[in-house]
């Protein structure tokens, strides 16, 4: 989660946005929760806490339960269904179900099911441009093997998702959009 973070906002900058990226790790060793905040807005940033996020994905229960009542009224939740059985109560939201693991798996890795998710975050709200978040982790994952498997993770997300929003929510890119992502 923190690495799709420091993603969003790496592309966020490269395309001249004011950013703000809080990462958050808990007490516990591998495997605890983390979360991250970032703020990305065409604006000057006063705030660095992210209270109402327009824009959130939860990868598992534990992190839709803090998610799901924090969220701005008619802000998009992204929901990694692969874990996560439980359908969002609120009728204000915009909430997209993938299953990022499966998905994941398919490619040979399940590791990249953040990027999944994240694909389908861009893919169903454009907060960034797809090749800005391309040029991004090309240079944060330039020496890595993996580098290839993330980028096709993250266009299976986008895929998924960008034709469902086509023609459709004309206020989708919003000039400010407070993103949170939790596991």
């Amino acid at each position: 989660m923190l690495f799709i973070g420091r993603l969003l906002a790496e592309a966020a900058m490269l395309e001249s946005r004011e950013v703000v990226w809080l990462p958050s790790y808990g007490a516990e060793k591998r495997g605890g929760s983390v979360w991250c905040h970032v703020t990305i807005s065409d604006e000057r940033i006063g705030e660095l806490f992210v209270t109402r996020p327009t824009a959130a994905i939860a990868m598992n229960p534990a992190s839709l339960t803090k998610l799901e009542p924090m969220m701005k009224p008619g802000g998009l939740l992204v929901i990694n269904q692969s874990l996560v059985s439980s359908r969002v109560k609120r009728d204000d939201l915009r909430t997209v179900y993938v299953p990022a693991i499966d998905m994941a798996t398919e490619l040979g890795d399940d590791s990249v099911a953040n990027l999944v998710a994240l694909g389908a975050l861009v893919g169903s709200r454009p907060i960034v441009a797809v090749p800005s978040l391309v040029t991004a982790m090309d240079s944060m994952l330039s020496k890595s093997p993996k580098l290839e498997t993330n980028k096709r993770a993250l266009d299976k997300g986008y895929s998924m998702f960008r034709m469902e929003r086509s023609g459709r929510d004309p206020d989708l890119s919003e000039a400010r959009n407070d993103i949170v992502s939790k596991t």
